[in-house]
């Protein structure tokens, strides 16, 4: 009874010692560990405010940088006018964008010409505001004005800048979380931004100030360990011990340095590591203490007896269950062998691993390794016993129940009697496949590289991180300057001749500190001939550089060859956007001549039979104006120049409109026209409603065309909300028409087809019109797809973009439609609007057309065949409008329209200008010349109307 109790005297003692060492390391430990972490952090903290520091500078310095160029732009659209106030209906939709685009940074924008000044700027409610400035205005502070002057005219643009919100703006997006502070540096001061400046007063210390200064204003980043100032409201001022990066950055045309600051408190960074590292140390140290005392507890409780009988029975079941217990997450089972080799007890994971229970394991284990694994297996068992090994270990494929084959890593601890006889083994299996299966790629995608290697075509060296040579793989010595097993161990300057050694040592200096590959090219003259080399290089490890050379003397000879095919391409198109210009102005003069004759003749009084025959001149002249105009859309389609004009209008009126086009077709036909809009789309869209027009025209005009007496054409529009405003528009027609053979569908969209179907009358046209819609939809960002089947019918499906619109009133909406249904009398005009009327024009047809058009409305004019004839008629008298030919001789349009300008009296003169040029940078030089407006020949009588209207201040 006493050896008991002094044994467990013993054992409880011992316990005691291993517990207060196990205490005291557990502090030792937690000491370190808390340390280690703490600078971690720090040092993370420091590249974190770094990294932050710079993105926030570089986007500031690229903002600012973008400003600098669209000011120089805007400026140089002022150059060529008289008066800032002239300009500005111009310029005005450019001066609101500029205000738009720049709201965070420019408060004002001050155009200046001489000692004229005019401001712009937004309000609050986007209200655009333009205010002349009669006093003399200074912009002499550097850090609020920008200046950019005109290289051609007295022309100044000044932008008044607002950095503190700029800089507080950009930096907001940057979150330093509490704690976290944020300046700005410009020339000797340091300012706070955002929050810091609104709540607290802040300052840098004048320590960490001067120690920041010098690399500050010399232009170099950095990151500081000092003090932050924060004063309190009794004046006194608390040292908080931060971590400060700044990053340093110029705002040209400003002067001085700038430098964006961000701090962080290091208290907060430790208190946060400090909170949550102390709940752990607690839990744990809790969690020791509780173990510690049920050890202690257990080893007093246990019997001497319950030791002695039961030790080895306790241990070895302890030892299995948690090796049960550790292979139940490792996927693997214990087995043992008694002394004849046969397995003859196994855990219960077998059952996870191969899929069989523990009774069919134990009866057929042999039979469950793959053969050729087995009988490696059991030659080196044999082995192992006779060698009489400790230890043996090994890798098997074993075959599951399911039939998977799966690889498993077997370790076994052999037992032998005093005799040296084997009397058993304990083994661990544990499936390795996926390990296996990767390790197996990894080998198969090394010799994959290594062969790749080998056969490329290309020159490859690795280097250390200095230049120096330190393998290769070349294929084709010829292209190299010496042998490449000459350049080991020798720099790259020694190796490749001057300017080309020192180039090259420069990308791979650059590749190797900034980890990104670099590109460099060299030419060299080898005894094969001139030869282009295109060299990258690039990191292998943090030890090595590697580099791949490649020739691209092909590649140079073709992309040579490449750019001289582009210019005669773009040559040739050139000259085909000038033939149809020109033909654009040759066909409309005449046709301007004829359909405004026509139009003259409809309003005289004439029986049925000379109604009946004009109204087949004119339908005959507006077919073929509508081909060229298909003609010409098509061109601009091609290169690229046709662009969409969004406005926002009522959809639903907007498609009605088209849809009321066909009506007489439909009645003439006894067609059944239905229209289905779903009640989802938006009452006011955003999109290019005459483009749209014309695709549905084209669409629709199609199936009522090619649709027999009797049959029906169903349009559905249908449509969903895509992401914030944009809304995806779903067009489906679909009719009962002849139909369209399968083979033929795929060219409908090209230029000038047709599908040969319908009679004669139903062919006419030029071709164009789908193939200008499926562009006009490409366009729109949408496609169009085709469905038909010979006898039974059509359908047309495709999508549209637009935008929803916030607006009830429409946005640029031409109101043409309004006056064109107007009924007005031709001979009353002149009595509503009386004007002194100027007609430039030089053809003979239609000045004939214009002086009779003129003269039904009641109006005598002047007129004139040159540009020159009509500058001095100006001269001579006061007119109200002038009708100015584009094209004229001795001096054309333009220029008279300038000279015009210039004077005095011509600025309240109405010029409109007339042409058969409809592409749209005709009309911008016509505006940009000084024309008031524009109108494309063939001139309609009611646009002459109008025009005469919007200049006696009608607002149309």
């Amino acid at each position: 009874m006493f050896m008991r109790n002094r044994d467990n005297f013993k054992r409880f003692h011992v316990l005691t010692l291993m517990s207060v060492a196990s205490i005291i390391l557990i502090f030792s430990l937690g000491y370190l560990f808390y340390n280690t972490l703490s600078k971690n952090l720090l040092g993370s903290s420091r590249q974190f405010l770094a990294k932050q520091v710079e993105i926030a500078s570089n986007e500031v310095q690229r903002r600012f940088n973008t400003l600098y160029e669209d000011l120089t732009y805007y400026t140089t659209r002022w150059e060529g006018y008289d008066e800032v106030s002239g300009a500005e209906k111009i310029q005005s939709s450019r001066t609101r964008q500029l205000l738009n685009s720049y709201g965070d940074l420019v408060d004002t924008l001050f155009v200046k010409r001489g000692e004229e000044i005019w401001a712009f700027n937004l309000k609050d409610n986007n209200y655009f505001e333009q205010i002349k400035i009669d006093q003399p205005k200074s912009f002499n502070d550097p850090k609020r004005f920008i200046k950019v002057q005109s290289h051609l005219d007295p022309i100044t643009v000044i932008a008044s800048v607002n950095l503190d919100g700029f800089l507080g703006h950009y930096t907001s997006n940057h979150y330093l979380g509490d704690g976290g502070y944020k300046f700005y540096l410009y020339g000797e001061n340091a300012y706070p931004l955002g929050e810091n400046e609104r709540t607290v007063e802040l300052s840098l210390s004048p320590a960490l100030w001067k120690e920041m200064q010098n690399e500050y204003l010399g232009g170099l980043r950095g990151v500081y360990e000092g003090d932050i100032l924060k004063y309190q409201q009794d004046g006194t001022a608390a040292r908080l011990k931060a971590i400060v990066a700044q990053y340093p950055f110029n705002l040209f045309p400003l002067e001085g340095k700038f430098a964006i600051v961000f701090a962080q408190d290091q208290s907060i960074i430790i208190s946060r590591l400090y909170n949550t590292y102390f709940l752990l140390f607690v839990g744990l140290f809790t969690l020791l203490i509780l173990v510690i005392y049920l050890l202690i507890k257990h080893g007093i409780s246990i019997d001497e007896r319950h030791i002695a009988l039961e030790k080895q029975s306790q241990q070895i079941n302890r030892l299995f269950e948690q090796q049960t217990m550790l292979l139940q997450e490792t996927n693997g089972f214990v087995y043992y062998h008694d002394a004849s080799g046969k397995v003859s007890n196994v855990s219960e994971n077998v059952t996870n691993v191969l899929g069989f229970t523990k009774e069919e394991f134990l009866e057929n284990n042999k039979s469950q390794v793959v053969e050729k694994d087995l009988q490696k297996l059991q030659e080196k068992a044999k082995k192992a016993l006779d060698e009489k090994w400790d230890y043996l270990s090994f890798e098997v494929s074993f075959l599951k129940k399911d039939g998977a084959i799966i690889r498993t890593k077997n370790f076994e601890r052999l037992f032998y009697d005093q005799e040296g006889k084997f009397v058993s083994s304990v083994g661990i299996c544990t499936d390795i496949t996926e390990k296996y299966l990767a390790e197996r790629e990894l080998i198969k995608s090394e010799n994959r590289l290594r062969s790749v290697l080998n056969s490329l075509p290309d020159i490859i060296f690795i280097y250390d991180n200095q230049g120096v040579y330190l393998d290769y793989y070349v294929q084709e010595s010829d292209m190299l300057i010496s042998p490449p097993e000459l350049s080991l161990g020798k720099h790259i300057r020694d190796i490749i001749p001057p300017p080309y050694g020192e180039k090259m040592e420069s990308a791979l200096l650059r590749a190797a500190k900034t980890g990104k590959v670099q590109t460099e090219q060299m030419t060299l003259d080898l005894p094969s001939g001139k030869k282009f080399l295109e060299i990258r290089f690039f990191k292998l490890d943090e030890e090595r550089m590697i580099s791949v050379g490649r020739d691209v003397t092909e590649q140079k000879l073709w992309e040579k060859g490449l750019k001289e095919a582009k210019e005669v391409a773009e040559g040739a198109n050139r000259a085909k956007s000038e033939f149809l210009a020109s033909m654009s102005h040759e066909i409309r003069t005449p046709m301007n001549g004829l359909l405004g004759m026509i139009g003259l003749l409809e309003h005289t009084k004439m029986d049925d039979e000379q109604q009946s025959i004009v109204k087949v001149i004119k339908d005959s002249g507006e077919s073929l104006l509508v081909i060229i105009k298909d003609i010409l859309d098509y061109s601009k389609i091609e290169e690229g120049k046709l662009e969409l004009e969004l406005s926002s209008s009522k959809f639903r009126e907007e498609l009605n409109k088209v849809i009321n086009i066909f009506s007489g077709m439909v009645v003439g036909k006894e067609l059944s026209l239905n229209l289905d809009i779903a009640p989802t789309i938006p009452q006011w869209l955003i999109l290019d409603n005459e483009k749209l027009s014309q695709i549905l025209f084209n669409i629709i005009g199609n199936a009522v065309k090619f649709t027999p007496k009797g049959g029906d054409v169903s349009i559905k529009v249908s449509g969903e909300p895509i992401l914030d405003k944009n809304f995806m528009l779903y067009f489906n027609v679909k009719d009962t028409g002849v139909g369209i053979p399968k083979s033929k569908i795929d060219q409908l969209i090209n230029p000038f087809t047709q599908t040969g179907r319908g009679t004669a009358e139903e062919k006419s046209g030029s071709g164009l019109g789908l193939a200008i819609a499926n562009k006009l939809i490409e366009l729109m960002g949408g496609s169009l797809q085709i469905e038909s089947e010979v006898g039974k019918g059509s359908e047309f499906s495709f999508t549209v973009f637009a935008r929803i619109s916030d607006s009830e009133e429409k946005v640029g909406k031409d109101d043409y439609e309004k006056y064109a249904k107007e009924e007005y009398k031709l001979s009353h005009i002149s009595d509503k609007f009386p004007k002194e009327i100027l007609l430039a024009e030089d053809n003979d047809i239609n000045l004939k057309f214009m002086k009779l058009l003129m003269k039904q409305l009641g109006y005598s004019v002047d007129t004139v065949s040159t540009g020159e004839e009509a500058v001095k008629a100006v001269q001579k008298k006061r007119y109200d409008m002038i009708f100015m030919d584009y094209q004229m001789p001795v001096m054309d349009g333009l220029e008279a329209s300038r000279e015009i300008k210039k004077m005095k009296e011509g600025k309240y003169i109405r010029i409109i200008g007339l042409s058969a040029n409809v592409f749209k940078e005709d009309i911008e030089r016509a505006y940009e010349a000084g024309m008031d407006d524009y109108l494309t020949k063939p001139i309609k009588i009611q646009d002459v109307v109008m025009k005469i209207k919007e200049s006696s201040g009608m607002s149309v």
